[in-house]
């Protein structure tokens, strides 16, 4: 009998050993972003900057092709060593105000990072397609973003 209670005693702390070191591995921690505003100057870049995309975003991690799929007033050489960045376009019904994001999370639960974008909007009856983006840490190969726009 004694022999029966330490083997359910050893599993049982195997599970819970186990379900505590995994709980440890990841702590939900807020990652620091940054735009092209803030570190390169940049300015007016919803509409200044552009990228052939429709309702999508790409993480782009080299000045090349930085320079082949972005357009626009601002081009800054990037510290790609650094960052990558986050850029996508969404188009709205009716005017725009400006772009507000939450940091970039990372999630414990499936281990991807999530950032939200927030479009404010406006009551003027242009209906933009606006280019949003930020710099975030360089991303390990294969390291993926999901990204929620809220349209408010």
């Amino acid at each position: 009998m004694r022999t029966i209670i330490n083997s359910i005693t050893a599993i049982f702390l195997v599970f819970t050993i186990q379900s505590c070191s995994n709980d440890d591995d990841c702590t939900p921690t807020i990652l620091a972003i940054t735009s092209l505003e803030d570190e390169y100057g940049c300015i007016n870049t919803p509409y200044q900057m552009d990228i052939d995309l429709s309702e999508d975003f790409i993480i782009i991690r080299s000045q090349a092709v930085f320079e082949e799929l972005v357009t626009g007033s601002c081009l800054p050489q990037i510290d790609f060593e650094a960052f990558d960045l986050l850029i996508g376009k969404k188009g709205l019904t009716n005017g725009f105000e400006t772009i507000d994001y939450d940091g970039l999370a990372n999630n414990c639960e499936n281990g991807q990072l999530n950032l939200t974008v927030t479009l404010v909007r406006n009551a003027t009856a242009i209906a933009p397609n606006v280019s949003y983006h930020v710099l975030v840490p360089k991303l390990e190969e294969g390291e993926l973003i999901l990204v929620s726009i809220v349209v408010i």
